[in-house]
């Protein structure tokens, strides 16, 4: 029964770590390059890495079963499909998070800058 606790915290600890590592330096050039002074890119890194390290873990927490199988394997096995589901869910929030701020961060059209700038109604 240690087993089944221990591989339920190691598990996604795992999976999240690895995520972590790979996208750690993108996930900071983004927030600097979202951030204009650069001085709120911190907080946001540390955030992205608390949902990198918590959604994984909080899956399997909430949706794995509660009790030992016969087999180890088995319980390996239904953990990490559930610490899988939870990376992807948080990579999806990521996702859609950097790519809003992305989408809002762009300038706009030369052409619409200047008629903007003009007063033209478009």
């Amino acid at each position: 029964m240690s087993g089944f606790i221990i591989v339920m915290i190691l598990v996604p600890a795992l999976c999240s770590l690895l995520c972590w590592f790979l996208l750690a330096d993108p996930l900071r050039q983004v927030t600097l390059a979202l951030c204009e002074s650069g001085e709120g890119a911190p907080f946001w890194s540390r955030a992205f890495l608390l949902l990198i390290l918590a959604t994984p873990l909080l899956t399997v927490l909430l949706l794995a079963p509660e009790h030992a199988s016969a087999s180890l394997w088995l319980d390996i096995r239904e953990i990490l499909k559930w610490a899988l589901i939870g990376v992807v869910a948080q990579l999806l929030v990521l996702v859609r998070l950097v790519w809003r701020q992305v989408a809002f961060s762009r300038p706009k059209a030369a052409g619409t800058a200047i008629a903007d700038h003009a007063g033209v109604p478009q």
